[in-house]
């Protein structure tokens, strides 16, 4: 099942813009018309119009008492077709075929199905306006409905049943621009996201490996002071070799110190250790990806066991390295496949076990032996910090990984997390 909590509140917020949208151009609608009754123009109002005005602009909104008990994404079904049914009946009192401008509400229903919801949302809207567009302009015209005109005019067959089919094609066509235009727009979203959150991940990836390659560092001059110290005291009556020496270990010096600075601002401010619901890391980490996620073909399934534990930790450093395991996932499923998140807990152990399963590409034997050297990649240029990351978070937590993967069927990396945490 995808991962959809951060989606239904993207939905939320839409459908109350629209409720806010649909409010104002029904009160501005209501005005226009009493403007014009003002000036002497056609009475277009009656106790139906005002009706149906009260229905769109009071009634069709999504109350929190409404929405809070219904499911979002059938919700949205009955607003638009609430939206068009009102707009049919509008478009007869106002003349029917005869007010070309009230049918422009259709393809506004139309287009916003498309940018707050999905292609069968957008179908749906078409069909419906398509249907009962054609219902009110058929029993107009054959007398079921009384024939209400500006013109006092009543068309021949031909021009009705030419514009009666003009209109719906453009409908359809319209539809399909709307449903098109979405998914090039959300396809750009996806990979505008997906490189921002990747940035910011890969900044953060080159903090660690700045702050651990500082480290090694430091310990390879600290020792190469020494053995400077040591030749000094040998070559005491060599002035020429001991003022070599003694620059050598200047610059030595300063560079501990160039170093040192370097690895200070890279280096993450102390982490506060707490009792950690692992669950919820896990949820949030799906949450920070889940800007990716919605836009691809993976679909998350989770399995967690609910005798797991609190374990000692910090949950932004475990959700920093889980964060990494489903974005692999995410590159390594290509079409349409699957990440599973599984949870277990040994009691015997005292260790708690997260297993990230794909059914991506899969891993070259000859790779898996490296996974979580720092500079290791099979990635562009850049793009392989992530993993080593990972390794270097779980190892500071005394855990350990074991990957298995199989090429063309996928991978699984095996956390295992002991619960309580010293360092």
């Amino acid at each position: 099942m995808k991962y959809e909590d951060s989606d239904t509140r993207e939905l939320l917020k839409k459908y109350r813009l629209a409720g806010k949208i649909r409010l104002v151009s029904f009160s501005l609608l209501t005005f226009f018309l009493l403007l014009m009754k003002v000036f002497g123009g056609y009475a277009y109002l009656n106790l139906a119009f005002i009706a149906l005005i009260l229905v769109e602009a009071i009634i069709n909104q999504p109350y929190e008492f409404f929405i809070s008990r219904v499911d979002i994404r059938r919700f949205q079904y009955y607003q638009m077709a609430t939206d068009i049914i009102v707009i049919s009946w509008v478009l007869y009192y106002m003349g029917g075929i005869e007010a070309p401008i009230v049918s422009i509400a259709y393809y506004g229903v139309i287009l916003w199905a498309g940018i707050a919801s999905t292609t069968q949302a957008v179908f749906f809207a078409v069909v419906l306006s398509s249907v009962l567009f054609s219902f009110i302009v058929g029993f107009e015209y054959f007398g079921f409905l009384p024939l209400v005109s500006y013109y006092g005019y009543r068309m021949p067959a031909s021009q009705m049943t030419s514009l009666l089919i003009g209109n719906i094609a453009f409908l359809f066509a319209f539809g399909y621009f709307s449903a098109h235009s979405s998914l090039v727009i959300r396809s750009l979203q996806r990979k505008r996201q997906e490189e921002s959150l990747r940035n910011a991940h890969k900044l953060t990836a080159t903090g660690h490996l700045v702050s651990r390659t500082a480290h090694d560092l430091l310990n390879n001059l600290t020792n190469a002071q020494g053995y400077t110290r040591i030749v000094l005291e040998q070559v005491a009556g060599d002035g020429q070799k001991r003022e070599m020496l003694e620059a050598v270990d200047r610059l030595q010096h300063q560079s501990v110190g160039l170093i040192s600075r370097l690895g200070s601002f890279a280096q993450k401010e102390k982490t506060e250790f707490s009792p950690t619901d692992i669950h919820k890391v896990i949820e949030d980490a799906l949450e920070l990806a889940n800007p990716i996620l919605r836009y691809s073909k993976m679909a998350v399934e989770k399995v967690f066991d609910s005798h797991v534990p609190r374990i000692y930790a910090s949950d932004n450093e475990l959700q920093e390295a889980f964060l990494v395991f489903i974005l692999n996932s995410l590159d390594a499923v290509s079409k349409q496949g699957k990440l599973t998140i599984k949870t277990a807990y040994a009691k015997k152990d005292e260790t708690v076990t997260v297993i990230f399963s794909d059914t991506g590409i899969g891993i070259k034997q000859e790779n898996l032996k490296r996974m979580g050297e720092m500079f290791f990649t099979t990635k562009e240029q850049g793009e392989g910090l992530g993993l080593g990351t990972a390794y270097g978070i779980i190892q500071g937590y005394n855990g350990k990984i074991d990957v298995e993967s199989a090429e063309g069927k996928g991978t699984t990396f095996r956390i295992q997390l002991p619960v309580m945490q010293r360092r």
